[in-house]
């Protein structure tokens, strides 16, 4: 485990990431976004992503682009983080509250979570995978486990794609904005528009992410 910290960290948030080399993202980088808006303490705790499909998506699914499919293997990174992860850092950081952070599929894995686990305090969400094959149906079933704080965000033309599936990804994350309103566990909700698609300037995102949850 890589953890990134700010000067007094003890009782500070810590944000899980996981990173996946081959995006060309470095946890240094996302360490630095945050520090540039903000002045409060936190840490970050990386683990190393190597399928990112796999291990983000929550149940199988069909591709919906190319030839890469999702295997659901999703338990297993969750069931990773609850046994070995979490209980690492709750020894380092006892006090802490800890954030699940992710874009794109891990900002879905990372809202899925908290409705699988209650070992979680939040989840900064960017640009999620709301589009995913039967999350509608999922989302609507199930309540968020224990009293949580939630970002989530959306570029505003997310959604303007030929990718037909795709494409429902703006009135997927209104519905689930919705949802979040409603579910008593959601202790408080941040929802708010990007500029741009889907690729534009992710680690800035969630960094504004982790930013809001900072205060």
């Amino acid at each position: 485990m890589n953890v990134f910290s700010t000067q007094n960290p003890v009782n500070a948030p810590v944000f899980i990431w996981g990173l996946d080399m081959s995006h060309g993202e470095t946890a240094e980088s996302l360490f630095d976004e945050v520090k540039a808006l903000t002045n409060n303490d936190f840490s970050l705790a990386v683990f190393d992503v190597t399928d990112w499909n796999a291990q983000f998506s929550p149940w199988t699914a069909p591709a919906v682009f190319g030839k890469d499919s999702f295997s659901g293997k999703g338990n297993d990174t969750l069931r990773f983080l609850e046994d070995e992860f979490l209980p690492e850092i709750k020894s380092k950081f006892p006090k802490s509250e800890v954030f699940l952070t992710g874009y794109s599929l891990a900002g879905l894995f990372s809202l899925w979570a908290l409705y699988e686990t209650d070992k979680f305090n939040g989840a900064v969400c960017c640009s999620s995978s709301l589009w995913f094959d039967k999350w509608d149906e999922y989302a609507s079933l199930h309540r968020i486990k224990s009293p949580s704080t939630i970002y989530m965000s959306l570029g505003d033309r997310e959604e303007k794609t030929k990718n037909k599936v795709m494409s429902k990804v703006g009135d997927r994350t209104r519905r689930q904005a919705e949802i979040l309103k409603d579910d008593p566990n959601v202790e408080k909700l941040f929802f708010e528009w990007n500029e741009g698609g889907h690729f534009d300037e992710p680690l800035k995102r969630v960094a504004k992410g982790i930013t809001r949850i900072l205060g």
